[in-house]
């Protein structure tokens, strides 16, 4: 921890260390009366924690009441009373369940039924098309194929006739 001004030697008066440990505050380029006043001033201005949060409980004391042990008959009555209840429950999740998967079947009956109309549909419409082509298919202009000759350049001829003659 360094407490003296700068350039000051040895001999000047040193601040009792036993203020704050080593190595925490430096004031350097200070007088000795404002390092003092600094340090105390520090010293005060610590956060130390409340002394309620010092405090630590004994052996024998808890800040929680006892709790009362139940009797016999009160236990056997509460499981008694939570079957009962856990067995509603269940019956009502049951009924829950199978409504659900009987809206689900519905509506994926529903759906099946729905596309089987669209295909009938479908069908329906390709059977109507290719009888109207087969009704105007005599009516319809004949289409000509168009045979291209082919033109076989002197070159070509000769190439052909080179690779004849090497086989």
């Amino acid at each position: 921890m360094e407490t003296k001004p700068r350039g000051s030697t040895s001999s000047t008066k040193e601040v009792p260390q036993e203020i704050c440990p080593p190595g925490l505050l430096v004031f350097a380029g200070c007088s000795e009366q404002e390092v003092s006043l600094a340090k105390q001033f520090w010293l005060g201005a610590s956060m130390y924690p409340p002394t309620e949060s010092q405090l630590v409980l004994s052996r024998g004391s808890s800040q929680r009441l006892a709790v009362a042990k139940p009797t016999k008959s009160t236990l056997s009555e509460r499981n008694l009373g939570r079957s009962v209840e856990h067995m509603k429950n269940e019956d009502i999740l049951a009924k829950a369940l199978k409504q659900q998967e009987s809206e689900e079947k519905e509506k994926y009956l529903e759906k099946a039924k729905r596309r089987e109309e669209i295909l009938q549909l479908l069908r329906k419409q390709r059977e109507e098309r290719i009888s109207k082509e087969l009704i105007s298919l005599p009516y319809k202009p004949k289409v000509k194929v168009c045979q291209k000759k082919k033109v076989v350049s002197e070159s070509d001829e000769e190439d052909k006739e080179e690779v004849k003659a090497l086989h």
